[in-house]
């Protein structure tokens, strides 16, 4: 399926901490100035800063997915990557790609295996203009006898600022774009936190989507402008790839409709959308919708 590219999409965010947010480092810093538990830290041209590395979000964003499909279809919507169900484990000796991605969990479907690479990608999110942090202090209190066990530790939280970043998603189908807008939904409704401190009231933010950028390639059968279509339905349309739908177990019907109509420019072989944070909105609400149709969920 990555032999060629039928659509993608770029999303441009900004994180807003509401609560403080700590995505630790996991090094020990040589200044001494810096607390136990220091924010992650990066050089860049304009020296160093903190930043939430594009790992860190990814993994919340499958850790949610993955809790979402087992809600739904158990172990057969999202495989342990860990453990002995995990399909890179149980495909291991298949060498063929279609039937790879057939078989895999949905989850795998859009964040990978040890078969084939994932669907979406994530930069590390950087600060616009100044981060305040501070530090606070904590303690851990042994369960016997109710006094301080370890500490007083240091944690380097931040307080206010924001970051920006960017996802990216080529050859989807409809319901993972609808499973990314759900997860982006449940981070502003409070829902998933980011970084450490979840217990401790850290890590609640605010998920601001600037604008999306869709790229649809140039077939036969033009995509209207209010729709949006999925791998499935632009391998359907072509007679040299009908065949690779059933291959790959995709839906031919891997369509959205519905959409604000924006004007697109002409990229060469692709067909450029630019949608606005409110146009976002709309596409992630029918994006949502469609999850029950799109994943068969029988209400």
């Amino acid at each position: 399926m990555h032999k060629r590219i039928w659509n993608s999409l770029q999303v441009e965010f900004t994180i807003v901490p509401k609560s403080p947010l700590l995505v630790k480092s996991g090094l020990v810093s040589p200044n001494p100035s810096l607390p136990d538990m220091q924010f992650v830290r990066t050089v860049t041209a304009n020296g160093e800063t903190v930043f939430i590395p594009g790992s860190s979000l990814k993994g919340v964003f499958r850790s949610f997915t993955e809790r979402v499909l087992r809600t739904l279809d158990g172990w057969q919507g999202a495989c342990d990557p860990f453990g002995d169900n995990s399909c890179g484990r149980k495909l291991a000796n298949d060498e063929d790609t279609a039937k790879i991605y057939r078989n895999s969990c949905k989850a795998c479907k859009i964040y990978g295996n040890t078969r084939f690479r994932g669907r979406i990608a994530f930069t590390d999110a950087f600060p616009n203009g100044e981060v305040k942090t501070e530090t606070r202090y904590g303690v851990a209190i042994s369960r016997l006898t109710n006094a301080v066990a370890h500490g007083p530790f240091e944690m380097e939280i931040v307080v206010s600022g924001s970051f920006s970043g960017s996802l990216a998603i080529q050859n989807f189908e409809v319901w993972q774009l609808g499973l990314i807008a759900l997860t982006i939904k449940a981070i502003n409704d409070g829902l998933v936190k980011i970084g450490f401190g979840k217990n401790r009231g850290f890590g609640e933010v605010e998920f601001k989507v600037n604008q999306a950028v869709l790229d649809l390639a140039k077939v036969k059968s033009k995509v209207p402008e209010n729709e949006l279509w999925g791998v499935g339905a632009f391998m359907a349309s072509l007679d040299e790839t009908k065949q690779e739908v059933n291959a790959y177990g995709l839906n031919p019907e891997d369509k959205l409709s519905g959409l604000p109509i924006v004007k697109f420019e002409n990229s060469g072989i692709f067909e450029r959308r630019v949608y606005s944070d409110n146009e976002w909105a709309a596409i992630a609400d029918r994006a949502i919708e469609s999850l029950p149709r799109m994943l068969e969920v029988k209400s």
